[in-house]
């Protein structure tokens, strides 16, 4: 019997930072990561708005968030970081954007044994925005206590009010210990590696990580990643155009996602082994 999780997006009418696409992606990685532990396929996720209490399986947290001590363990994106708890991103991202965030919430469901489950909502992701500057925080659910698992940050920067691209440079190799290439066409990019052996790696031109190892098989020996890119102004080689910064644990990722399989399946082998129908013959 295969197993289907998908997740329900819940539009909060307080959060108009919040983008679709970011959360997409989110659903993509928890849903991809089913499938590589060869549990689930992706559904159409249902399109109903869920209540604040939708009489769903309240997941409980049997996880817990064990925090990394290489560079991407410690890096710090505006004072945000992997497996900071949702209140201390919250007031991070209050100081920083002197707004209140952006919250959303999302419901999992799941089908196990020809039956239909939900979660209780809980707050996924929060977001906000400082002029050009927008923080997108992803929360775990609550089998991890709702820690921070993912950060990406995107700036634009005004070609009056633009960033040395030297300075810059050298303010992330500082902080980050991260290693910019070479400009070609304008842009440069790299990409730490924290493996699950222990080890700290750093590719040039590197790309971001799916959960799922059959999405990318690099996730099956990779913990978690961080990467910067940056472009330049056109015509003003020496300033910065844009940057983005963006770290995921991905190794928390595939564990959360097992364990909210584990639990909605538990459930509903609860509720069967309770049955008492019988046929009328």
């Amino acid at each position: 019997m295969k197993r289907v999780i998908a997740c329900l997006l819940l539009s909060a009418a307080s959060a108009p930072l919040a983008q679709a696409q970011d959360m997409e992606a989110f659903r993509r990685n928890m849903v991809n990561a089913a499938n590589a532990l060869g549990q689930g396929h992706v559904t159409e996720p249902p399109t109903a708005p869920a209540t604040q209490d939708n009489g769903g399986v309240a997941l409980t947290q049997k996880l817990t968030y064990s925090r990394m001590s290489n560079a991407i363990g410690q890096a710090s994106i505006l004072g945000l970081s992997l497996g900071m708890s949702a209140p201390e991103a919250t007031t991070v991202l209050r100081q920083y954007c002197q707004t209140e965030p952006s919250l959303r919430t999302e419901t999992l469901r799941t089908s196990h044994k020809g039956v239909d489950i939900e979660s209780q909502p809980y707050p996924a992701s929060i977001a906000c925005q400082r002029e050009n500057d927008r923080i997108d925080v992803t929360l775990a659910p609550p089998v991890m206590g709702g820690v921070v698992t993912r950060i990406e940050r995107t700036v634009s920067y005004p070609p009056l009010n633009a960033p040395g691209y030297d300075a810059l440079k050298a303010e992330l190799t500082a902080h980050y210990t991260a290693h910019l290439p070479p400009l070609s066409g304008g842009s440069a990019a790299t990409a730490l590696y924290a493996l699950k052996s222990g080890n700290v790696t750093e590719k040039a031109d590197g790309t971001g990580i799916d959960p799922s190892p059959s999405s990318d098989p690099r996730a099956a020996t990779t913990q978690a990643w961080l990467r910067i890119a940056v472009s330049i102004v056109p015509q003003n080689p020496s300033a910065v155009r844009s940057l983005s910064i963006t770290t995921e644990d991905i190794g928390a990722e595939q564990a959360i996602t097992a364990e909210i399989i584990q639990q909605l399946n538990a459930a509903i082998d609860a509720k069967l082994a309770h049955a008492t129908a019988k046929p009328a013959l």
